[in-house]
């Protein structure tokens, strides 16, 4: 079976079980952007995420995204780009499981693959600024860029899939094997709970962990000073880097999302998310908060009372 019409297999019943669940939380219309950019000066950018408050990645997400990486790769100016969210709780979460979501755009697809790559190998340093929680693909799309801080008291991450049943299929797997090692990513991968700041730091998750009275000034002071040195050197510098670690294969990438597919297409995982979705998945803010403990609601092949 092609790989969209497995999708729409697999998310089209979700869709429909949850269809009669009250509205999503985020917000954004369909002609608003959800990664809005602003150009502090021309070598120094910043990409918000702003669908608060969960910051989901949907098509309009993705679309905004793939229009910002073409951006930061085709203009000769910028050398610095931050990515922070306009939410005082999330950084970003997890994909929309409430409206179906073309395949030829979302985690999997060639564009994404493509698209990440291609950031990893521009000669601009990207930089996350977690100020928030960063679940699932909202932890994926950080360890997408090179350098990651996170507030001391706000920042948490974690990889939830394997409490849906399923396993992180957008990159987590193959990138956070490379940034804690095996073991620390066995630990985030299967006990599947929030990870903070300091922890994350110490695993090497995330760079550092700044207080966050001090953390906007950090970062603006960071993105400054990189941005003030020579184009030449901050590309050369990162090639060479690049060459001695290395990033993740379009075909590891691919093997992990068609694992996460196939764990989707399992009966238990279906229904599952479909109970989720109708106890408030995507559009309780508190069910999204806590969606660590959540989720042990849903554990086995139900009926679940919730």
């Amino acid at each position: 079976m092609r790989l969209p019409a497995l999708i729409s297999l697999i998310v089209g019943p979700i869709i429909s079980a949850v269809s009669s669940a009250q509205a999503t939380l985020s917000s954004a219309s369909t002609s608003s952007p959800v990664i809005k950019t602003t150009k502090i000066t021309p070598s120094y950018w910043r990409a918000t995420f702003s669908d608060p408050p969960l910051n989901i990645q949907g098509d309009a997400f993705f679309r905004d995204f793939y229009a910002l990486v073409d951006q930061i790769t085709g203009d000769p100016d910028v050398k610095v780009v931050v990515f922070d969210s306009s939410s005082e709780i999330f950084f970003s979460t997890h994909v929309d499981l409430l409206k179906p979501l073309d395949p030829n755009l979302w985690p999997g697809s060639p564009q994404y693959w493509d698209s990440i790559t291609r950031l990893a190998k521009a000669p601009v340093l990207t930089v996350a600024a977690i100020r928030g929680i960063a679940y699932n693909a909202g932890a994926e799309i950080a360890a997408v860029l090179d350098v990651r801080f996170g507030s001391k008291e706000k920042a948490v991450l974690a990889q939830l899939e394997v409490g849906f049943g399923a396993n992180p299929g957008g990159g987590g797997i193959e990138l956070l094997c490379r940034l804690a090692g095996r073991s620390r990513a066995l630990e985030v991968v299967l006990g599947a709970n929030r990870i903070d700041a300091d922890t994350a730091a110490l695993y090497g998750w995330i760079n550092r962990a700044i207080p966050d009275a001090q953390f906007e000034e950090f970062v603006d002071n960071f993105a400054r000073r990189v941005a003030g040195w020579d184009h030449y050197a901050i590309a050369a510098a990162k090639k060479l880097i690049n060459e001695r670690t290395d990033f993740p294969t379009a075909n590891q990438q691919q093997e992990s999302f068609n694992s996460f597919l196939a764990a989707v297409a399992q009966g238990a995982v279906s229904a599952r998310l479909k109970a989720m979705g109708a106890a408030g998945l995507q559009t309780n803010l508190n069910f999204e908060i806590n969606l660590d403990e959540e989720e042990l609601k849903f554990v086995g092949d139900g009926p679940w009372n919730v």
